[in-house]
């Protein structure tokens, strides 16, 4: 009887109007509050704030309804917490007013009263986090800590970055990077886009948590060089060495045209500063050879190795753009010359006078017509050393011819010059 009289006195306890009840100090509810951050009400032992306890429907009495609440989840949590649910696309549970899928109510050890002992205990409950067992792993992926990018209640459209774009979201944490980038008067297209084009924000077997390996990677987009450099019979081994693409454009931006790691002609001059084998030949030290040769090429004054040569890869020798005659001798052909006629004018060797096309001639007789446009022509290269020479208009000492060295002799006069090559013997002409 004495027990009836006493519930009853604590049930009409429960039903007073604004009554505040701290369940947490009974016997029943004395595992909550325990952990670091305990959420506003419980803290205040203000338990109706959210739950309603009366006869009815608490245990003990004649009904009960999970959870006790006094409206539903979202209109609770909104009394106090400001939440834009107007735009469509929200995180589902957002858009669903389900806000304890993700917080617990009462107390947590993670901020937010987020529920588990990570951010990525409850994003895992949905979504696939990943194995975590690739070789690089993102650091905040690492530690479970999904909201260092990514807002619980954020926008699906934008994977619900915190921040408002991919590149916004990465420069938090990589502030130097986002420094460097910007100092960099050319910018490589994908990374002003989103950093994510190339590398993957969670974890990826490839260092850099780069989505594919260079030269893959690179291809994806620069498909016409993949051709180039697949198909072409002239392959340029700086992308069969160990950075392939790397080993001359930086991946972010720089400084030089094309993401070059430096000016065109320093960059050729960093690999060819020393004797390579190239199948039954050997390319000499370049950087020497043009400091001993003081009389250069155009392009090679204008440091444009590119005018003549595709690092890339082409069809023709030693990755030129376009044809160039490999013997000594080569039977007349317009298209023997394509390679010099880029930038020296075709009648050079289509007239056979003239007085004003070259100054190799005898009077008004065309030499240059002389030598090339014939049956067993003599190629540009017979007389004319491509990058360098120590004689003017670049002319040869000698010329490969089978073993010998064919000596040129060629001298240089004020009206003319003379020449007694090993071919036939001394000629000289004069305008």
């Amino acid at each position: 009887m004495k027990q009836t009289i006493l519930l009853s006195i604590i049930m009409a306890i429960m039903i007073v109007p604004g009554f505040t009840q701290d369940c947490t100090s009974g016997g029943c509810h004395n595992d909550i509050a325990i952990k670091k951050n305990i959420h506003v009400p419980v803290d205040e032992a203000d338990c109706l704030t959210c739950h309603k306890q009366n006869k009815r429907n608490h245990p003990g009495g004649r009904g009960t309804e999970i959870g006790l609440v006094s409206k539903n989840i979202e209109s609770i949590c909104t009394t106090c917490h400001e939440v834009d649910t107007s735009e469509k696309d929200l995180h589902p549970p957002v858009a669903d007013g389900s806000c304890t899928v993700c917080h617990d109510p009462h107390q947590s050890d993670q901020n937010f009263l987020l529920k588990g002992n990570t951010a990525a205990d409850v994003c895992s409950d949905c979504h696939d986090t990943g194995s975590r067992d690739k070789e690089f792993v993102h650091g905040p992926v690492a530690v479970g800590a999904c909201d260092i990018c990514h807002s619980g209640h954020g926008n699906l459209k934008n994977t619900l970055l915190k921040k408002a774009d991919v590149n916004s979201t990465c420069y938090q944490c990589h502030e130097l990077k986002s420094e460097e980038i910007a100092s960099l008067s050319n910018k490589h297209a994908p990374v002003e886009e989103s950093c994510s084009n190339c590398h993957n924000p969670h974890e990826s077997d490839i260092k850099y948590q780069l989505e594919e390996s260079v030269p893959d990677l690179c291809m994806g987009c620069h498909s016409e060089i993949e051709e180039k450099n697949s198909k072409g019979k002239s392959h340029h081994q700086a992308l069969d060495m160990d950075d392939s693409c790397l080993n001359c454009h930086l991946p972010h931006g720089s400084q030089f045209e094309k993401n070059l790691r430096e000016e065109p002609f320093d960059l050729c001059m960093t690999c060819h500063n020393k004797p390579m084998k190239l199948g039954k030949t050997t390319i000499p030290n370049m950087k020497s050879f043009l400091k001993k040769n003081p009389d250069w090429h155009g392009p090679i004054r204008e440091k444009n190795c590119a005018g003549c040569h595709d690092p890339h890869g082409t069809d023709n020798i030693r990755l030129l753009k376009f044809y160039y005659p490999e013997k000594f001798y080569s039977k007349f052909n317009i298209d023997q010359y394509q390679l010099c006629f880029q930038c020296h004018p075709s009648e050079n060797v289509l007239d056979q006078n003239t007085i004003k096309l070259t100054n190799f001639r005898d009077g008004d007789r065309n030499l240059h017509y002389l030598h090339v446009n014939r049956e067993k022509g003599r190629t540009c290269r017979a007389c004319h050393q491509t990058h360098a020479s120590t004689k003017p208009f670049h002319i040869r000492e000698a010329v490969p011819f089978g073993e010998w060295q064919l000596p040129i002799n060629y001298t240089p006069k004020e009206d003319g010059g003379s020449c007694q090559p090993g071919c036939h013997k001394l000629q000289e002409y004069t305008r």
